[in-house]
């Protein structure tokens, strides 16, 4: 039977149609995906005039799954391009049969990391990052458990077996053939059809006709939520996982901060002073500092305590009342005592802000955690340990959790610490807990018995676990009132477990409180210094508008002073973070002693104009920048002097090139120190 050549083509343009109508059904799925994330997240948000904003958000969210699908779509294509040109219409039945099975698979994939995305978003209000690989890195065990308490496990798997029997269903009944018909005798012709497929693919997966292809950076808004809705999960997890590899080759960040050759510079940018103050041989001893004789300190030789709380944001606290009594007995001390509120964590994960926090180093941006990386078997004189002992201190390190975790017992060994003590360490106490660790009353009861076990000075390092998923407590807890304020309510978008989390915030405050009570009252109150922070803000619950950066991610730091050591004049709305704790310690609890440290005294004149970071956050009393290690994405703020707290959105003017001066500074400095200072 011989056919025309319209004839011949209509089976090429079927095929083609097939193929690019079940695609734009999943491209359909996709971006029906970002509107249930849209208004998911974006529960109480002010959009108002970011109409426009919202349209090119989608419009750019439908190039990033355009992009993705083309992807998923070049193997397929490739295939279907060899047997174009081979010339034999007979194989495309096979073909066609076998693609059902291959879209199937890809996505359902696809959508898999989609959802994880989804719930990534829930706790780090942001998309897949490096940090992903904390579930492999972290206690992987745990974190199962985690997951089979907190969610529907099987309600999840049986949606997700649903959604895969419907996406094999339809592609079976689209790409079915009914009749086929042969191709183009003209191989010229076929060439030709060929390579238009071929260039049309590859324009899609590009996802531009500019010079460079689209980058998971592209925004489309000053607002940051809005730019979240317009990333793919599929881009971003890319993007992790080529930070992860780089970050493993640990980056050379003196040269990458543009003080390659030029150390000496980037010590005296960081510290704001001229390059003649800077020593040649040995330029971290810029650093030292070398405390006074402190008669007080001398007299009294204090204890201290210092306390990171799993998950104590500063945000959630504006909302305590008695109905919604979230502090508990915490709220007496935060009122009577020693309260910095303009902090911020180093970072978003409790490894990362403990590193910095008791290393007196700062993370450099993306780096491998110092627990797993070759630093950790290194000794610093910056460790934050080091003063204490030089004055007879006995450390400690308690964790609540398992003294394995990230490698901490190695950490914190080499870090200077006398004991460490995991919860494996308390087996004989019999405390219940959770898969995390020690419930945290029973923790604080097993420090002071550490506290009371003899009349040696100490410096106690502790890390609690309780406020942390799967928020199981002790069976015979009593809750106070938690009835959830309207103007909190109407934020919350993860309501299956808002009500879990603030019981167990509310737990975790409460026996802190507790134990700092317990401890005024005893015959330590007057020589016992406690120094309380979170390792990041409280997550998981409700989502964050632009202008709210500084809520969504404040920590408090809190201080018990003795009278006889607190200084008699201090600013405590001075700006500081998780890299000011140690050096703010040092100088009301010892005398005449040396220490090196990146951070800042908070009660020091220099502090006045401090500078905070987390991660790639910088901000003083003026302004703010979030600043992309290599300059990738900028944006710069001031502070909204009509509403506490927020942020408008600003041009660059000289206070934030200060603030990028100091991270990139920053970021060579700790590398300089990391890569030269230690000793093994």
């Amino acid at each position: 039977m011989k056919y025309k050549r319209g004839e011949q083509m209509i089976f090429l343009k079927n095929a083609l149609l097939k193929i690019g109508g079940l695609n734009l059904i999943f491209l359909l799925l996709m971006s029906l995906w970002r509107l249930v994330f849209f208004l998911y997240y974006g529960q109480g948000d002010n959009f108002s005039g970011l109409g426009g904003d919202i349209a090119a958000a989608f419009l750019m969210g439908f190039r990033f799954d355009l992009s993705v699908i083309a992807s998923t779509n070049s193997i397929a294509i490739l295939i279907f391009i060899v047997l174009t040109i081979i010339g034999k219409s007979a194989f495309f039945r096979p073909f066609f049969a076998g693609l059902k099975w291959y879209y199937t698979f890809s996505i359902s994939i696809l959508f898999i990391i989609l959802a994880i995305d989804f719930g990534f978003y829930s706790y780090f209000q942001d998309h897949i990052n490096v940090l992903i690989f904390g579930f492999f890195e972290d206690d992987t065990s745990a974190l199962i458990s985690t997951i089979y308490k907190n969610y529907n496990v099987f309600l999840i798997l049986a949606g997700f077996a649903f959604f895969v029997f419907f996406i094999f269903k339809l592609s079976k009944t689209i790409l079915k053939l009914k009749e086929i018909n042969p191709l183009p005798k003209n191989i010229f012709v076929r060439i030709f059809i060929s390579l238009i497929l071929a260039f049309l693919t590859f324009l899609m997966m590009r996802g531009t006709t500019g010079d460079f292809p689209l980058s998971v950076n592209a925004g489309v808004s000053q607002n940051r939520f809005i730019n979240a809705v317009s990333a793919n999960g599929i881009f971003t997890l890319q993007a992790a996982i080529e930070s992860h590899q780089r970050d493993k080759k640990d980056p050379d960040y003196i040269a990458l901060s543009g003080y390659e050759n030029n150390i000496r510079q980037a010590f005296a940018d960081y510290l704001e002073t001229n390059i003649k103050n800077i020593p040649e041989k040995n330029p971290e001893d810029s650093l030292m500092v070398l405390l006074p004789y402190n008669k007080e300190a001398e007299e009294l030789k204090p204890t201290i305590i210092f306390i990171v709380m799993e998950s104590l944001g500063t945000d959630l606290m504006k909302y305590n009342s008695e109905s919604f009594n979230i502090l508990g007995e915490l709220k007496k001390h935060f009122s009577e005592d020693i309260v910095f509120y303009n902090f911020i964590p180093s970072y978003h994960t409790t490894v990362g802000s403990m590193e910095a926090v008791i290393s007196n180093i700062a993370r450099r941006p993306g780096s491998i955690f110092l627990s797993l990386s070759p630093y950790v078997y290194k000794k610093y004189k910056f460790s934050g340990p080091v003063p204490f002992k030089q004055k007879g201190y006995e450390t400690f390190f308690i964790y609540g959790g398992n003294s394995a975790w990230r490698n901490v017992s190695t950490f914190m060994a080499n870090l200077g610490f006398d004991r460490i003590i995991g919860e494996d360490g308390m087996k004989n106490k019999n405390y219940p807990g959770n898969e995390w660790g020690v419930f945290d009353e029973y923790l604080f009861d097993f420090v002071y018995e550490i506290l009371d076990s003899d009349d040696k000075q100490k410096f106690i390092y502790i890390l609690t676990t309780t406020n942390h998923p799967p928020y199981t407590l002790p069976k015979e807890y009593k809750a106070l009132p938690l009835e959830i304020p309207k103007n909190l309510n109407e934020k919350i978008v993860g309501r299956d477990l808002a009500d879990k989390r603030f019981l167990s915030y509310q737990y975790s405050a409460r026996a802190l409180g507790q134990f700092i009570e317990k401890i005024k009252k005893s015959k330590y109150g007057e020589n016992v210094i406690i120094a309380v922070t979170g390792d990041h803000n409280f997550k998981n619950i409700y989502s964050y508008s632009a202008d709210e950066l500084f809520d969504s991610i404040r920590v408090p730091f809190y201080l018990y002073i003795p009278k006889k050591l607190k200084p008699a004049k201090f600013d405590a709305k001075v700006f500081g973070s998780h890299l000011d704790i140690m050096p703010t310690l040092y100088s009301i609890s010892l005398s005449n002693v040396k220490y090196w440290a990146m951070g800042k005294n908070l009660f020091s004149k220099e502090a006045q104009n401090n500078i905070a970071v987390h991660i790639d956050i910088s901000m003083d009393k003026n302004y703010i920048v979030e600043y992309e290690f290599g300059g990738e994405r900028v944006s710069f703020y001031l502070w909204d002097k009509k509403a506490k707290d927020k942020i408008i959105s600003s041009e660059e003017m000289d206070g934030h090139k200060r603030l990028i001066k100091h991270f990139l500074s920053m970021s060579a400095v700790s590398d300089f120190i990391l890569k030269n200072t230690g000793t093994k």
